[in-house]
């Protein structure tokens, strides 16, 4: 399929979420950027969630929505929209989550102002399940930092990541299926190859605490686990580097 240059997809794996996804959805319908292509998986929600989908399905010029027939989990519903999308740029989103309305446009004008860069994540604000505002990230903004503590997550917060995909092979963007974050930490890592990535200076998310997102929380013996598993592989196939001073105690204080 040949990218539409214009064209943000945002990606949208939904389970369970009917209580936030209106506010989710409105975040959307309301982007100052409006070539957009939603693509919302359901992956075999037991509430309202696809009724909420399909309510709001007429605030977008191009919505789609698929439902699993079971539950298969992130990498799958990621996987299944990827071979869907038609944008250049790829969004993601978490339907717990709120967009600031400027996000999509200052994301795109980000990188059509910077040709090198593949892929850009924001700030993001906390908040709880009023809305309340708690707290404000601090994430590194340069690259070479990103690159060196990628590997325990805190230097890219994976829903506020747009790509430019014009810049990445055509089967790059492929999801294994992991635990949260990791799921995403090998994908990013594969980016290095192909350009840099940064966070704008701005906070464009709202993430919610105090819910439950994605099962089971894993033990500290099962991150550091999967972190050097992830570190190896990716030395060996992705030829990433970062630096032991910086990565090893990182991986060991955030597990």
């Amino acid at each position: 399929m040949k990218f539409k240059d214009s064209v943000v997809t945002v990606i949208l794996p939904v389970y369970n979420a009917s209580k936030y996804l209106p506010d989710c959805l409105t975040s959307l319908a309301l982007q100052t950027y409006q070539d957009l292509q939603i693509i919302a998986i359901d992956d075999h929600s037991r509430d309202d969630s696809v009724r909420v989908l399909r309510k709001y399905k007429k605030n977008f010029a191009d919505f789609e929505i698929y439902q699993n027939k079971k539950r298969y989990g992130l990498a799958v519903c990621y996987n299944r929209a990827l071979k869907r999308a038609k944008g250049k740029y790829v969004a993601f989103m978490n339907p717990y989550d709120i967009n600031a309305i400027s996000r999509l446009k200052r994301q795109v004008s980000f990188l059509s102002n910077n040709p090198k860069i593949v892929a850009v994540g924001t700030q993001y604000t906390v908040i709880d399940e009023s809305n309340k505002k708690l707290d404000r990230s601090d994430l590194p903004e340069e690259h070479e930092t990103i690159y060196d503590t990628l590997l325990h997550t805190s230097s890219l917060h994976p829903e506020t990541i747009m790509i430019n995909r014009a810049l990445l092979p055509k089967d790059l963007l492929y999801f294994k299926n992991t635990k949260y974050p990791f799921i995403y930490t090998e994908v990013f890592i594969k980016f290095f190859q192909y350009g840099k990535v940064a966070n704008i200076r701005q906070s464009l998310y709202f993430h919610r605490e105090g819910i439950k997102r994605h099962g089971k929380k894993p033990s500290k013996v099962s991150k550091i686990v999967s972190m050097a598993k992830i570190w190896l592989s990716s030395r060996s196939e992705y030829d990433y580097k970062p630096s032991l001073r910086t990565s090893l105690p990182s991986i060991l204080r955030n597990a």
